[in-house]
């Protein structure tokens, strides 16, 4: 979506901040804050963002459901039971393309979730 389209939904941002051709904007939700990238010459779109939960959550599943993102970044994974900070899923779209998905578990909660518009590189 355009800055705009993101504005319209989810309200006026708290920050928003050009640097380096890309704008950046913060919005604080009820269950997270969400970082989000704009960037592009002609159109600017959300390209990348970050939701970082306040109180975390048990499972992949949880997070990414709150996010419209299951089942697409299925499967489920305990963040208790992860043997790396790290999850990580191609995320595919209606269009063909892939996304990468990547969730970070600290402390055996699943307390971020950031999506990037490239494929993913560890493939």
């Amino acid at each position: 979506m355009t800055e705009a389209e993101a504005v319209e939904r989810l309200g006026a941002p708290t920050a928003r901040r050009a640097a380096a051709g890309d704008v950046w904007l913060v919005f604080e939700l009820s269950a997270c804050t969400l970082r989000a990238r704009c960037s592009g010459s002609t159109t600017s779109r959300i390209a990348s963002w970050t939701a970082t939960f306040s109180r975390g959550f048990d499972c992949l599943r949880e997070a990414v459901d709150l996010l419209g993102l299951w089942p697409a970044a299925a499967p489920d994974e305990i963040a208790v039971r992860c043997e790396h900070p790290l999850i990580r899923r191609a995320l595919p779209r209606p269009d063909g393309e892939v996304h990468t998905l990547t969730a970070t578990v600290r402390e055996g909660r699943v307390v971020a979730v950031s999506v990037f518009d490239e494929a993913p590189d560890w493939r």
